[in-house]
């Protein structure tokens, strides 16, 4: 019975650090989302071995993706998948542009790295941008354009005004509750209409 027991349990760690295992892989697996629900269900479609290669082809609006998979050659068109995945980051194509997935809760936000002329030459410099979800243009995160994107939703305007004075104080980011500050207003707000809803 006791060896039994033993055996039983033996079994439980292994198959669940095997899980830990296949996860981890998974969590830094380089591939291709096809859609947005495989991108929600963290499925990826044609992942990169050893030998794999994808190019992005991001030059000049380039309009595919590139793979070379177990030898054989594929090429996706970027209005056609939803994104990618690589170096542990998610990215999602808008109008043949990558944009890294900064965080989803409630509205997408996004960073890219932009080229702009600094000095002697230009230099990339990390911008950020949004979208209500993903129906909708992907913007630039200001200060005018949340006004507009949220025009309904006054309170939480209201909270963007009073907590942020410029753009590039939208993307402050609250490291003690790892989460960007424009986020944490946004859910207040909708837990907070939601409360007032539910006691009518």
């Amino acid at each position: 019975m006791k060896n039994s027991i033993k055996m039983l349990v033996a079994i439980m760690v292994i198959s669940v650090q095997v899980n830990m295992l296949y996860a981890q892989g998974k969590m830094n697996s380089t591939g291709i989302y096809l859609t947005e629900q495989d991108y929600k269900a963290g499925k990826l479609s044609y992942v990169l071995g050893t030998d794999d290669k994808m190019r992005l082809n991001g030059f000049l609006e380039g309009r595919n993706v590139s793979l070379t998979v177990q030898g054989k050659k594929i090429k996706l068109s970027k209005n056609e998948i939803f994104g990618y995945r690589q170096d542990n980051c998610d990215y999602r194509f808008y109008q043949n542009e990558a944009y890294r997935v900064l965080d989803t809760a409630g509205f997408l936000l996004y960073s890219k790295d932009q080229l702009t002329q600094q000095g002697k030459g230009p230099k990339p410099v990390q911008t950020y941008f949004y979208s209500v979800n993903t129906a909708k243009p992907v913007l630039s995160l200001t200060l005018e354009n949340i006004y507009k994107s949220f025009a309904a939703e006054r309170g939480f305007r209201y909270n963007v005004e009073s907590n942020f004075h410029q753009d590039a104080d939208l993307i402050t980011f609250d490291r003690a509750n790892r989460q960007y500050q424009i986020k944490y207003l946004y859910q207040e707000y909708k837990h907070t209409s939601t409360a007032q809803h539910a006691s009518l």
